[in-house]
């Protein structure tokens, strides 16, 4: 029994199988460039990845918080240079910046007819960097505060990307075949011949040698910085950083810094955190504080009914007494200085003739001659308070006219129905009372007053008569 051999492919379907798999490219999808988002998703892709890339990977946040994707389609090199170039401009918010780089690459003609490049074709890519810069100047100019996005969107329309990432090729491939003493160390063979197949083709991706004439020609006359962090397997806990161009002072700033992310085959874009400070909230102004300081002695008193009814709420100064509305005092309410017509009222009954009793009448001395009155078997007292005239103001559109009026009342004292008798003091004085200190009489009491002779009192004692008998 013949064993069965093993199928063999013949060369040519092994040819045509090589050949399949080296042209075969995956499906890229995603944006050309992404929105900014925190570094932490680096750490997290290569979570279980090489050791080597984890321990890079995730020191990489402590440095860089942010970071954007480029799509992978062979220009995400360039595309990342020319975005994050309008990218400093926006972050340097200067209007004239763009008018300085707009006249400054517009001058870079001779430059493409020194190198012999199609100038005209070259221009009409220029169209497209022209006019992105315009139009980030005027929103800027208007304050309209979406030049991120108006940026953004541009970036990720693939006609006016390719625009802009063709004249930047042409400016790179310029400025080396001009400048052959800085790369011609570089490169294999002429520089043209270099330009025209590794730079200049659509498809072509970025090099070491293009950055370096691209950080020359394009990032560096703008005073930015440009620096690229490269994450491989070269021994380290972080990743290397190399700076191509170091950043510059000007006008007493210094210049925004481009930091490219180079992962083997890929580039995308970092930022720090200083990149974009938190912008400080304005303080809203606060409105000054009147405050109005009570005046008792200054505020005048408007004499509305209203008024005099919440004084009357405040005690003792009116009498509680129903229907009993006006203070037992005087007042005039005058609205003007013009006499004011007065209520009259019917006279006051005559008054009681007072009881004359063994004591005395006490009468205050500022009392009025008003009427008495004294109640039968009391001591009179009679106490009036004098009129006060109170002028008070009122409002010109009313018209409060009050007469003065007198309403007696008999005051908070009462009398008393009992009398008092004036006694005399028994005198308590005994043998050892006399002789106390205690006693006001004893020469040694501090408020020592002699006793004093009366003859009310008569003869203190009578004198004993010796007996004859």
């Amino acid at each position: 029994m013949a064993a069965d051999s093993a199928y063999v492919l013949p060369d040519d379907e092994l040819a045509q199988l090589q050949k399949l798999s080296g042209d075969y490219q995956p499906e890229i999808t995603g944006p050309l460039v992404g929105e900014r988002q925190s570094s932490a998703a680096i750490t997290a892709e290569y979570a279980n990845a090489d050791p080597v890339y984890r321990t890079k990977t995730a020191a990489l946040p402590d440095k860089y918080a942010y970071f954007r994707t480029c799509r992978g389609d062979g220009q995400c090199g360039w595309r990342a240079i020319a975005f994050t170039y309008y990218e400093a401009l926006l972050r340097e918010a200067n209007v004239a910046k763009f008018d300085t780089e707009e006249a400054r690459l517009m001058s870079m003609a001779n430059l493409f007819n020194m190198a012999g490049l199609p100038t005209e074709m070259i221009m009409d890519f220029a169209e497209d960097v022209f006019g992105l810069m315009q139009k980030l100047a005027q929103t800027l100019r208007n304050g309209e505060g979406n030049a991120d996005d108006v940026l953004l969107q541009t970036f990720n329309d693939e006609a006016e990307s390719m625009s802009i990432i063709t004249f930047f090729k042409f400016l790179a491939s310029a400025w080396i075949q001009t400048h052959p003493n800085d790369f011609a160390g570089f490169v294999h063979g002429d520089l043209k011949s270099y330009c025209g197949n590794n730079i200049e083709p659509t498809a072509s991706e970025i090099d070491y040698v293009a950055v370096a004439a691209l950080a020359a020609a394009l990032i560096k006359p703008t005073g930015f910085g440009l620096e690229i962090m490269y994450l491989d397997r070269s021994a380290g806990e972080e990743a290397n950083v190399t700076p191509f161009v170091q950043t510059t002072e000007q006008s007493g700033l210094w210049q925004p810094t481009i930091r490219l992310l180079y992962r083997p085959g890929h580039y995308d874009i970092l930022y720090k955190a200083e990149d974009f400070p938190v912008p400080v909230q304005p303080v809203p102004e606060q409105a000054p504080l009147h405050v109005a300081l009570a005046n008792p002695y200054n505020d005048t008193f408007i004499a509305a009914p209203s008024n005099v009814d919440l004084m009357a709420m405040m005690p003792g100064l009116y009498s509680t007494g129903l229907g009993q509305r006006w203070p037992s005092v005087s007042y005039d309410f005058d609205a003007t200085p013009a006499p004011q017509p007065m209520q009259s009222y019917p006279p006051a009954p005559e008054a009681i003739a007072p009881v004359t009793s063994s004591h005395q009448e006490f009468v205050p001395v500022h009392a009025s001659p008003a009427v008495q009155h004294a109640p039968a078997n009391h001591h009179s007292i009679q106490l009036e308070a004098p009129p006060i005239n109170l002028t008070m103001q009122q409002p010109a559109s009313t018209t409060l006219e009050r007469a003065a009026l007198s309403l007696e009342r008999p005051g908070p004292f009462r009398p008393s129905m009992y009398e008092l008798e004036h006694m005399h003091a028994l005198p308590l004085q005994t043998s050892i009372m006399k002789n106390s200190h205690y006693n006001t009489a004893h020469f040694l009491n501090p408020d020592f007053q002699p006793e004093a002779w009366s003859p009310e009192h008569g003869s203190g004692s009578k004198g004993k008569h010796r007996s004859t008998s």
